[in-house]
């Protein structure tokens, strides 16, 4: 399960990154807009996530664990996942996220509030999806057989 949420920290930093440094390379911090290439790489990044969970999904099935277990390890590691990956990711953006409200002359405890509510839905959202999706990849999985008796 470590392995699985560093992993998904790696793959939600690396797709942070490349972000911020779009977000930095704007003129006098302005509006971002919707390219092709980071909806690109937000898709690549949810394939390798989905990748990750149904990983973890046919491992659960091959140690022959239950449903349940399979479900538990999906949202424990969603849970990680998502403290970890959105506090990195939070690092990312808080510059300029606290530039942009600065600029509405809201006060900075605005962005605080605002990256520890991204923190507390990124690790709700982790877990859900990583639960369900390993429990999807539990059940496709095919189950190891028995080994015969001797």
């Amino acid at each position: 399960m470590a392995l699985a949420v560093a992993a998904l920290v790696a793959i939600g930093a690396a797709e942070s990154a490349a972000s911020a440094s779009g977000l930095a390379d704007l003129p006098g911090r302005g509006r971002p807009s919707l390219a092709p290439g980071g909806a690109a790489l937000t898709l690549v990044g949810f394939v390798l996530s989905v990748a990750v969970y149904s990983a973890l999904g046919w491992f659960v099935r091959w140690l022959a664990m239950d449903e349940g277990t399979a479900v538990r390890a999906g949202v424990i590691v969603g849970i990680f996942a998502g403290l970890l990956g959105g506090a990195v990711r939070a690092l990312f953006v808080r510059d300029y996220l606290s530039d942009t409200v600065s600029r509405f002359g809201l006060p900075d405890e605005f962005t605080s509030w605002s990256l520890a509510v991204f923190v507390a839905l990124s690790i709700v959202a982790s877990a859900t999806g990583g639960g369900a999706i390993t429990w999807l990849s539990f059940r496709s999985a095919r189950a190891r057989s028995p080994r015969p008796r001797s």
